[in-house]
Parts: structure tokens; sequence; C-alpha cells
């Protein structure tokens, strides 16, 4: 699967790897070689994260039901925890540094691609 932004017609993931069970969603990026650019993994349904057991920091996308990002956090760090978003319905998350690269923003609408 792949990530597109319409709008700014760019690819923003091009290895979008689903986490929609419940084992896979509690695992996480836990045990994860860390990510190369344009990979990411995206965890349904999901409000909010946490980074213990991980070994590298990761950029997140909090992203709404209808797939336009509601919330952005860069660069979270391991052994932290990041705020619920309640508006969100799952998040994708991505190797730290990729939502500057991608120029991805608050309120863009994005698209799940074969």
């Amino acid at each position: 699967m792949r990530l597109y932004d319409p709008e700014h017609q760019s690819m923003i993931v091009e290895n979008l790897e689903m986490a929609t069970d419940g084992p896979s969603r509690a695992r996480g990026l836990i045990g994860h070689a860390p990510l190369e650019p344009g990979q990411a993994l995206l965890i349904r349904p999901c409000r909010w994260i946490h980074m213990f057991g991980m070994s590298f920091p990761i950029d997140v996308l909090y992203v709404s039901r209808d797939w336009r990002v509601v919330a952005i956090t860069q660069s979270l760090a391991r052994n932290r925890i990041d705020r619920p978003v309640l508006r969100a319905q799952f998040v994708i998350e991505m190797r730290a540094g990729e939502i500057a690269r991608t120029g991805v923003r608050v309120g863009d609408q994005l698209e799940l691609r074969e």
C-alpha cells in the first residue's frame, strides 16, 4: 500500500505496512528494524501511542476517519508517551524527519493507494 497527498500531488509513503489486529497494533514498531525513507506503519484504530521498547525516534501523523491529518508529532523519542488525539481514528508512524521531508501538514487530505 502507498499513501498519497492529492492536493500537493505527492507520494508520502511508498511502502505502508498495516497493523489492524490486536497483536500487531500492540506491537507496532517494537522490535522492527529502523524505518527507511518512504516506509511507514498504519495502526488502526489508534488515537495515541507510546515509545516504550522502541529503539529509534519516529514522526507520527494522526488521521481522521476521512483521511484528513488532524495532528502531527515530529521526532517522538524513545520511552515517551504522545498525547491522545481524540479526533484521530488511526496513526501513521514514519521515520523521524519524514514529515519535514514530505511537507505534510495538519489539514492535509490523504489517499490510500494500491
